[in-house]
């Protein structure tokens, strides 16, 4: 009890009003830089794409343009790539912070290209949990992707024709981040800041399967 002229105040009342009058310290948004720290590329491990009868032409395009139910679209077209991010800058580089995993975003272009028009482009949040890797001065961290839809959520892009398409990878790294998941004594040097990276494009081929008379 704190004893007062002609009251009493108990702690626990003190303490309630306090933590009810004082908000609670929102995170600082990290600052969005140009500049970026690293350099990125696609590598192709597959370049040629097989296209079946049934992921293909009109009836294809009209479902896809028509669904409006993400849980009836089909799956994404799977690929064989790899994101490679090299620092060259004379800082640390990290990405997936507080070890949330994260995906690149792609954007692919070619003759058969279909979108689903009534839904909007959902990305996964995340897909795991993880260490927060730091990418050295000098190295260079590999990401691969397996289907043109890698952060899962709602599936954006499918190819619906024959032809040559390219891929173009979007992605976020950061600066300054605190160590995660074990954090350390280090003050940090400068405030946390975050770039977007994009690739140059890579191209890749799509055929139809050999019993449609087409490769």
């Amino acid at each position: 009890m704190i004893l007062y002229p002609n009251r009493f105040i108990s702690l626990s009342v003190i303490v309630c009003l306090i933590s009810t009058s004082v908000p609670l310290l929102a995170e600082e948004p990290i600052k969005k830089s140009k500049a970026s720290p690293v350099e990125a590329r696609l590598i192709v491990n597959q370049s040629k794409y097989i296209l079946p009868p049934k992921r293909r032409g009109k009836a294809f395009r009209k479902r896809i343009k028509a669904e409006t139910d993400s849980d009836k679209l089909p799956a994404a077209p799977q690929v064989d790539l790899v994101l490679e991010l090299k620092n060259i800058s004379k800082k640390n580089v990290m990405i997936w912070p507080k070890g949330a995993i994260s995906y690149p975003d792609l954007s692919v272009k070619g003759p058969g290209v279909m979108q689903p028009d009534n839904l909007k482009s959902i990305s996964g949040a995340s897909s795991g949990s993880s260490i927060q890797p730091t990418i050295a001065p000098g190295k260079s961290y590999r990401l691969s992707i397996d289907s043109l839809n890698p952060n899962g959520g709602t599936p954006w892009f499918y190819w619906s024709e024959s032809g040559e398409y390219t891929i173009t990878a979007t992605y976020t790294v950061y600066t300054g981040l605190p160590a995660f998941p074990f954090p350390n004594d280090k003050k940090q040097k400068s405030k946390p800041q975050k770039y977007e990276v994009k690739t140059p494009p890579v191209k890749v081929k799509v055929v139809l399967e050999e019993n449609e008379g087409g490769s």
